[in-house]
């Protein structure tokens, strides 16, 4: 009688999506665009709400301090860096916000199966640490070079409440220990991922500009077309940079606590599921 093939090779998904090994910055990075591609309606479409609602917030302080995005980069008044402090507050809540939406993308990359859906403790969890994630970032861009800590403190919070099912005093403790632990690696890819997408983002900004200099518009109509063109950039922004948060607690569980050897321990004994990921 023929023998079947090992039950971990079988049952273990065979998705390369988000592969169950250390990886690379560069591996990370492309681990997240796939994460985004197969998310991509949800993640984009709750990351374009957000970037709206943080327009909505910033576009009338820009204009009381007379700032206007179709005039060019601004100088570094007094006001324009408590604006910008801000802005990095709410880009660093918008990501820990996505990170439901990048989490569930992760899930069922290593398990083949759509977690389930996230109840109100969940979402009060995720509502709640992204907004104590926002407050090192903002405070930390305020003060200049401290936001290289204040980023990437809390920012794996939402989705380890997603993937590991914590509630939020845990999902952020949990975030706090993968960010700082392995050298500071976790930290690290975190504020390159965002320099990175800051710079992509920066580029495509002064290409729009060198653009409305061939298009005959008036004021208005260039500065609201600049907001719009902002806000979709930042939409795919702030989805890669959440789904680069999921990627990257699945590679620190698999780097710094094995979480690949368990996992394909457990399915020799039983199916892959979403709650293998939230029980170790």
């Amino acid at each position: 009688m023929e023998r079947a093939a090992p039950s971990a090779a079988r049952r273990l998904p065979r998705d390369e999506a988000l592969p169950l090994r250390p990886l690379t910055l560069g591996e990370l990075l492309d681990t997240a665009s796939e994460l985004v591609r197969r998310r991509a309606v949800v993640l984009l479409a709750a990351a374009a709400v957000l970037a709206l609602l943080e327009q909505a917030v910033l576009v009338p302080w820009r204009l009381g301090l007379d700032i206007r995005l179709s005039d060019g980069p601004a100088g570094l008044s007094g006001g324009y860096w408590l604006l910008l402090a801000a802005g990095a507050g709410l880009e660093a809540l918008i990501i820990v916000w996505l990170g439901p939406a990048a989490g569930g993308a992760a899930v069922e990359a290593v398990t083949g199966k759509a977690p389930p859906r996230a109840g109100m403790r969940a979402g009060a969890a995720t509502a709640l640490v992204g907004l104590v994630a926002a407050v090192p970032a903002a405070l930390g861009a305020f003060l200049g070079p401290v936001w290289l800590l204040g980023y990437p403190l809390f920012g794996l919070a939402a989705v380890a409440v997603t993937i590991e099912r914590r509630g939020p005093l845990g999902a952020l403790k949990r975030a706090t220990g993968l960010a700082f632990r392995g050298g500071m690696r976790g930290a690290a890819v975190r504020v390159v991922g965002y320099f990175s997408w800051l710079l992509i983002r920066f580029a495509f900004y002064l290409g729009l500009l060198a653009g409305l200099e061939l298009l005959p518009l008036p004021d208005v109509a260039a500065e609201w077309l600049m907001v719009g063109m902002v806000v979709a950039a930042n939409a795919l922004a702030y989805a890669s940079l959440a789904a680069l948060d999921a990627a990257l607690l699945i590679e620190s569980r698999v780097r710094l606590e094995g979480l690949d050897l368990w996992l394909t321990g457990a399915a020799r004994h039983r199916e892959p599921d979403p709650e293998m990921l939230a029980a170790r």
